[in-house]
């Protein structure tokens, strides 16, 4: 890519040749990329470029960049030299920092502990609703029978009197 030189005008070799310029990564990205990858997005170009260790060299402060057309960006990796086809290799996918994954798995164990102890919590008030349910189950139960017994002592008094199951229910001559 760096050494086509149909492209020089939008990407080249420094003159030290230890690292490469890209110019108008609008163009860039346009032109260029479609050519060597299934995307033209120039923002996953640079991380691309990340993850394989090449760095920017940024030459302009913070917050005093250009926009896409006027700006150059400069991209170095030590084994990234021109004329240096032999060291490409060499240049390897960057490997998941070990402190970050252990931090990570850390993380995912600390909230695997903290599901269990909502789920033990969880578990814990279940069975206390479940104790409830079963006393007001007995209670209701209890209450019933307690109704029936004194429709049963209410109709043995009616009987007594001469009333009629009608007339308890009416209020009729009692």
């Amino acid at each position: 890519m760096v050494e086509n030189t149909r492209h020089q005008n939008l990407i080249s070799w420094s003159p030290t040749g230890t690292s490469f310029f890209v110019c108008n990564a609008t163009q860039f990205a346009q032109e260029v990329l479609p050519e060597y990858f299934k995307h033209s997005n120039f923002s996953s170009f640079v991380r691309l470029l990340n993850m394989y260790g090449f760095h920017k060299i940024n030459k302009s402060p913070r917050g005093q960049r250009g926009n896409n057309e006027n700006e150059i960006w400069e991209f170095s990796h030590p084994k990234f030299q021109h004329g240096g086809a032999d060291m490409l290799k060499e240049i390897k996918r960057k490997a998941m920092d070990s402190e970050l994954l252990r931090r990570e798995t850390g993380d995912i164990h600390a909230s695997f502990a903290m599901l269990q102890l909502s789920q033990a919590d969880l578990l814990q008030q279940f069975y206390i609703l479940q104790d409830n349910f079963s006393s007001l189950l007995q209670g209701f139960e209890e209450t019933k029978k307690v109704q029936l017994q004194q429709q049963i002592i209410i109709r043995q008094l009616a009987e007594k009197q001469g009333l009629q199951q009608s007339d308890l229910m009416t209020g009729k001559n009692i």
